[in-house]
C-alpha cells in the first residue's frame, strides 16, 4: 500500500511540473490573450491612434449637442447654468485632448497636422495694415 501511495504522489508531482513548466512556455491558452495584440496595436500604431482619437472627437462633439439640448429644458435656471458649464468644460477638455492626440499620431506618420481650431480671430501679421506711429 505505501508503494502504490508513493508511486501516485510521484506521478501527481510529475503532473505539477509540467503544469509549471507549460505555464512559464506560456504554452495555454489564454482567455484574453487577444486583448495584449489589441493593447499594442493601439500603444504603438499612429493609424489606430488616429482612428480612435477621430471616433472619440466625434462622440464627444455628438455629447456637447446632446448636453446642450438635455439642459435646455430643464426647469431650474441656476441647475441649468452650473451643471451645463462643469459639463461643456469637460466635454471640450476631452474633446481638445483627443483632437491633440490625431494631431500627434499624424506627426508619428510623418503627414500634415490637422488644421488648427481657431478660438479667436486670427489675423496674420503680414496682411495687417501697419499702424501709424505717433
Amino acid at each position: 500500500m505505501t508503494e502504490d501511495f508513493e508511486d501516485r504522489m510521484l506521478k501527481e508531482i510529475e503532473l505539477l511540473h509540467r503544469k509549471v513548466d507549460a505555464l512559464n512556455r506560456g504554452t495555454l491558452p489564454r482567455g484574453h490573450s487577444w486583448l495584449k495584440h489589441v493593447i499594442k496595436d493601439f500603444e504603438y500604431n499612429p493609424v489606430t491612434q488616429y482612428k480612435v482619437h477621430l471616433t472619440a472627437m466625434w462622440v464627444w462633439t455628438a455629447s456637447i449637442i446632446t448636453v446642450i439640448c438635455l439642459f435646455t429644458f430643464a426647469n431650474h435656471f441656476w441647475q441649468i447654468v452650473s451643471v451645463l458649464y462643469l459639463v461643456l468644460i469637460s466635454l471640450y477638455a476631452n474633446w481638445a485632448t483627443d483632437y491633440g492626440a490625431m494631431s500627434a499620431a499624424l506627426a508619428a506618420q510623418d503627414q500634415a497636422p490637422l488644421p488648427e481650431v481657431p478660438l479667436e480671430q486670427h489675423v496674420d501679421p503680414s496682411d495687417a495694415a501697419p499702424q501709424e506711429t505717433i
